[in-house]
């Protein structure tokens, strides 16, 4: 059969990539339409449309368009985004080259492996879809597949046109102390994980990853539900992928799901979990897990390998509100003095003044002052409270999370315990503690 050149012409749909990468959606009613190229397509667009160029990743900063005859390399997201740039600039030989070197490497990457293919069905006939001409005669099985590659290729470009400000940090974050070197942010709206650094200077984004979320979305009330639960969570351990099956992929990051918090709210389930991806994909579709946070197992083994074997805090949210580093939300100091006049009073033992900043609340669990083991606490003498930090999330209102270390005794009998409260504010009213207990 006689092979035909990539040409503008025959490409009429941008191959899908570079429709999705400028306007956000797959094929449009024009592409039957001989004449309607990409650049149309893009000139068509409204002129807020981000570019190509745009697309970045945190740890590939300085990525650009490869020039001709150069190798694509990267990550294989970011060997993706090289793949998109080529499509848009309408480099379509250069395009199919570096999407089937990426589907070598990646064989299980099903979304790099639908771009090669339309790649090479443009070939010969323009695609009149994502998919190119087996659309219509998909199953519904098939079609379905189709669609959530769809999706997970739309969350993908969304959330790399939709990058964080310049030096911009997740409000969440309030306060995090030198000994926490890593802090993670979910954004389940964009299905992006992004990993900060703790350095002197302050935080900075190192790197983000596309993940997937619950079945049935977010906010985890009761076991079972298939929703990832929204808040502020840890890390507590590493789990070995020989001691997993194989839908976790090649490790597991457990959460400390349900926290006090959730406890106090009568949130049920248990094993909520960052982990990889079956052995036989790459990555999964933006709602697939049965609760927990599902990263490739590339991203997986990188994230796992950067971070302590536990503590690093985790902060599940709907959406991300980033702000410049060093200025805070209004009101923010009035709730560290708050926090600051609970540590002087645990110092000075006052009784008074620590009874007067905990929550009323009838709770059976390790809440307020209706627990006598915190009572007793309260009583003891402690010399020192250091690496505090304190985290927010903005899907529950009004709430904060502080962790700190107490030093009790002096000397060789010196002992630390390390404590996390739940502080929540009624609207217009004052901070209190909801509910506190020992990490460890």
């Amino acid at each position: 059969m006689e092979k035909r050149s990539l040409t503008p012409r025959r490409v009429t749909l941008a191959l899908g990539a570079a429709l999705l990468l400028l306007s956000g959606v797959y094929a449009v009613s024009k592409s039957d339409s001989p004449d309607f190229s990409p650049i149309e397509v893009a000139t068509a667009l409204p002129s807020t449309a981000p570019t190509v160029a745009a697309l970045r990743l945190a740890d590939d900063a300085s990525l650009a368009t490869p020039s001709a005859g150069v190798a694509v390399s990267g990550s294989p997201e970011a060997q993706l985004i090289q793949v998109y740039r080529l499509i848009a600039d309408q480099r379509m030989s250069e395009a199919l080259v570096a999407a089937e070197n990426l589907t070598r490497q990646f064989p299980t990457f099903k979304l790099a492996q639908l771009v090669y293919g339309d790649l090479l069905a443009a070939r010969f006939a323009p695609l009149p879809a994502f998919g190119g001409k087996h659309t219509k005669q998909a199953s519904a099985g098939q079609s379905a597949e189709l669609a959530v590659l769809r999706d997970e290729a739309r969350q993908r470009i969304r959330a790399l046109q939709e990058r964080p400000p310049e030096g911009a940090v997740p409000d969440e974050f309030v306060q995090l102390p030198p000994s926490t070197r890593y802090a993670i942010a979910v954004d389940t709206s964009r299905s992006r994980l992004y990993l900060f650094e703790n350095f002197p200077s302050g935080l900075k984004l190192i790197s983000d990853y596309y993940v997937s979320v619950g079945k049935q979305g977010v906010d985890k009330l009761v076991e079972g539900d298939q929703r990832t639960p929204l808040g502020v969570y840890f890390i507590t351990d590493r789990i070995d992928p020989k001691a997993l099956e194989d839908r976790f992929g090649a490790g597991a990051l457990p959460l400390n799901y349900p926290n006090a918090y959730d406890k106090f709210r009568g949130r049920t389930g248990s094993g909520i979990l960052v982990h990889g991806v079956p052995s036989n994909t790459y990555s999964r579709p933006p709602l697939d897990s049965d609760g927990c946070i599902a990263l490739s197992n590339e991203d997986l083994l990188r994230l796992s390998n950067q971070l302590p074997q536990r503590d690093t805090p985790v902060v599940i949210t709907r959406q991300v509100r980033w702000v410049k580093a060093n200025q805070p939300s209004e009101g923010r100091q009035a709730f560290l003095d708050k926090v600051r006049q609970w540590q002087d009073a645990r110092l000075r033992a006052d009784r008074q003044t620590l009874e007067s900043l905990y929550a009323s609340t009838q709770s059976t669990s390790s809440t307020a002052l209706d627990n006598n083991k915190a009572k007793q606490r309260l009583t003891q003498p402690i010399t020192a409270i250091d690496n505090v930090s304190v985290l927010t999330w903005h899907d529950d209102k009004n709430k904060m999370v502080v962790t700190f270390r107490e030093l009790v005794g002096s000397g060789k009998r010196e002992r630390e315990r390390v404590m996390r409260q739940y502080w929540s504010r009624a609207e217009a009213d004052e901070w209190r503690i909801l509910a506190e207990g020992p990490v460890r």
